[in-house]
């Protein structure tokens, strides 16, 4: 039955395509004259007039609903990869405190690990848990590319929800990019970039960078009673009282150095690299706001060597290959010693067991291996042939599971072993400028061993377990030019998500593991169409909407533990989620620009019945504790020439809107509303001598409104901050 739905959606996908580009097939491609418009950028036409399409505008006007951003507009700000992001539309970051918290990457209804994220086309889960969207500054992007639902082969991805793909830096100039910057809450970062590139080939690169806070804003919350918790009671007070955090410190370093050569005969490129990274976190609180920790650490160090390899007419002409290869050694601590239940003035209640949640000095290695390789064959001007492969391969060995091995279960002394192969294939067909079509085929196989609890009381007994499963899935997308300045765009696929090494075999600190996890699957469709104008070479507009539709089985969805915190992971069935995404840009030279984007979505339960054959009240509910309206707007203006020749004052506003929505299940009763969420940011930023030096101040939140995006665990309030940053570079 699945099988013949399947063909059917594909033949119906088919049928539109053909219908959408079935005109003016032969008419005559565009003008070879193209002026190049990026997005979230100002072009100030009337000067420069650009040959062919950068790198950003071709990306945006390929057949897959992406939107890519060039990121060196952002790198004067404090933000790092994760709230850059923030700005897209259809992309939501949530985040669950300050510096260093949990974050997840929201993108058209998915969250979490739905959607895959890499670097330079590498899978970021290979790099550590201490190298996160999150820490990373800005800086380090050259560009931004966001997929929305279907991703394209050369990603290798498995994501259901969409990918992101973040650019580095890749030239062969000579640079410098340092900057510091200081912040509310005793915030510091830190940030090198260097690269020198000989005459000869040899490639050096170096990138430094830090992050610390104590995170100590205040956060509005109940206070729990230690004379009730010393006597075995759980009272809170029934008021909310505004208290300082007191126990969030994070700090995170990174460094990266690569080296190699250019323009061989034997490679176009190779580098080779090793990442080294450590953080340490302490832990203030669990998933719930009511639960204060004291004493809970999280420790983390890793080392990464990685090698790339591409190399352009490889045998033949138009065959070109790339390699990428890393393997991520780390070493994980989760400190959980002290005997005491603080609630959130400090104060603190004796335990008679040890451990503010589970005593602890568990010390796990996590051991992870990721191989891409990409073949690209170019048969002429209109065929083109693509084949991908990903193979990710992970251990966890607990060395010191437990401090106390009295209360340990043969579960904390199992294999955990993980391997993910993506194979795909693709082609692509170009017959002129007008419209292309793409088709592609993924083949996905898992297998993963770990503890199950076979129990059937409220004892556990767990049992090593290995499962294994393979699955196909397809897709196919389109672009069609209707004018100069309109282009179409649809795109379908059959996905598949695979669990994650998280969601699988958990984090050994608040969440738990399920090996039995089903992989996801989803029928998407994209329909998008995008408007691009430039008027008298000093106006330009940008429009751009998409309509979306998911309709997924085997849904993962992340829970959590009422009494302690926690969380676990279980399949919970079919979800559907309709939506509309929209962003609209103007600009006036490189003056004055002002955009914004909106999103909306409805992302509903369509799980039935339950296992017993009972009608589920929840059925048609909107999924819990997922925002559906969201968007947000910025504007800029800058001043050239400012107290100087190649001086530029520049005045920033944005402004983040998300609609109040539930936080449980709507038909059970729940009325937990996630209230609405308001916040406007203010940057002015002072560059001299053409961008060498930049002074920038920010003020985020600054009606200090309450803001949080998962219930009670709040973000920071009102904040300020200061960043300098001197750039240099010399061209080779």
């Amino acid at each position: 039955m699945n099988m013949l739905k399947d063909y059917y959606c594909f033949v119906l996908f088919i049928f539109f395509v053909q219908i959408t580009f079935a005109r003016d097939n032969n008419s005559a491609s565009l003008s070879e004259v193209d002026t190049t418009f990026i997005i979230g950028l100002s072009t100030e036409l009337e000067e420069v007039v650009v040959m062919g399409k950068s790198k950003v505008k071709e990306i945006n006007e390929s057949a897959y609903n992406v939107v890519a951003i060039d990121a060196k507009s952002l790198h004067n700000t404090t933000l790092d990869l994760a709230h850059a992001l923030d700005r897209i539309s259809g992309v939501k970051i949530r985040e669950t405190g300050g510096v260093g918290s949990n974050m997840q990457i929201f993108l058209n209804g998915f969250s979490g690990r739905h959607v895959k994220v890499f670097i330079d086309g590498m899978p970021i889960e290979g790099f550590g848990s201490s190298f996160r969207m999150e820490n990373i500054p800005v800086t380090l992007a050259d560009r931004i590319e966001v997929y929305k639902g279907v991703v394209p082969v050369e990603l290798g991805s498995d994501a259901l929800g969409g990918a992101i793909n973040i650019v580095t830096k890749n030239i062969s100039n000579t640079y410098l990019d340092a900057s510091y910057s200081y912040g509310s809450f005793n915030t510091h970062k830190s940030n090198v970039n260097f690269g020198y590139t000989t005459k000869t080939g040899l490639v050096f690169q170096v990138n430094v960078f830090q992050n610390y806070s104590d995170n100590d804003y205040k956060v509005k919350t109940v206070i729990l009673d230690v004379d009730s918790a010393s006597a075995g009671y759980n009272t809170n007070s029934k008021e909310e009282y505004w208290v300082r955090r007191f126990h969030d410190k994070y700090r995170n370093e990174t460094l990266i150095l690569k080296a190699g050569f250019l323009n061989k005969p034997w490679a176009s490129r190779l580098m080779f690299g090793v990442t080294l990274n450590q953080e340490n976190a302490d832990i203030q609180n669990a998933n719930l706001m009511k639960i204060a920790y004291g004493g809970r650490e999280y420790k983390a160090k890793g080392i990464i060597p990685s090698i790339y390899y591409s190399k352009k007419n490889l045998f033949v002409e138009d065959l070109h290959f790339s390699l990428t290869a890393n393997y991520n050694a780390s070493l994980n601590n989760n400190i959980d010693t002290l005997a005491r239940q603080y609630n959130w003035r400090g104060e603190y209640a004796p335990k008679s067991s040890k451990g503010e949640g589970q005593y602890s000095l568990s010390e796990y290695n996590n051991n992870n291996c990721f191989v891409t390789a990409n073949l690209n064959y170019q048969i002429d001007h209109k065929h083109y042939f693509a084949v991908n492969n990903v193979y990710n391969y992970f251990t966890r060995k607990a060395t010191d599971a437990v401090a106390n091995y009295e209360t340990s279960t043969a579960a904390n002394f199992m294999r955990r072993v993980n391997s993910k192969n993506v194979l795909g294939l693709s082609y692509k067909f170009e017959p002129n400028r007008k419209w292309n079509l793409s088709a592609f085929v993924k083949y996905y196989e898992v297998n993963v061993t770990g503890p199950v609890n076979i129990s059937k009381t409220s004892t556990e007994e767990y049992e090593e377990q290995s499962r294994s499963f393979n699955v196909i899935g397809y897709g196919i997308a389109s672009t069609y030019r209707l004018t100069s300045d309109i282009q179409l765009k649809s795109s379908f696929e059959k996905s598949y998500r695979l669990p994650s090494e998280r969601e699988l075999l958990g984090d050994e600190i608040l969440e738990k593991g399920n090996v039995s996890l089903k992989p996801e699957n989803s029928y998407n469709l994209n329909l998008n169409i995008m408007y691009s104008k430039v008027v008298n070479k000093v106006h330009s507009l940008y429009l751009d909407m998409g309509f979306i539709y998911r309709d997924t089985r085997d849904y993962i969805r992340r829970q959590i533990e009422q009494r302690y915190g926690g969380a676990y992971y279980t399949n919970h069935g079919r979800v559907r989620n309709l939506g509309i995404d929209t962003e609209a840009r103007y600009f006036y030279k490189k003056q004055f620009s002002i955009g914004g984007n909106f999103t909306c979505q409805n992302m509903q339960n369509k799980e039935k019945y339950s296992s017993d054959r009972q009608l589920l009240i929840t059925y048609n509910d909107r999924m819990p504790n997922v925002p559906y309206l969201f968007g947000n707007m910025d504007m800029s203006y800058n001043l050239f020439d400012c107290l100087g020749k190649g001086n530029r004052l520049s005045f920033g506003y944005n402004f983040q809107y998300v609609h109040r929505f539930f936080n449980s299940w709507q038909s059970e009763g729940n009325t937990i509303i996630i209230p609405k969420q308001i916040a406007h940011d203010l940057n002015l930023t002072y560059t001299l001598k053409d961008g060498k030096y930049n002074v920038t101040f920010e003020a985020k939140n600054i009606t200090g409104e309450l803001l949080y995006d998962n219930y009670s665990l709040q973000k920071p309030g009102r904040s300020f901050s200061l960043k300098f940053r001197y750039f240099f570079l010399r061209r080779n």
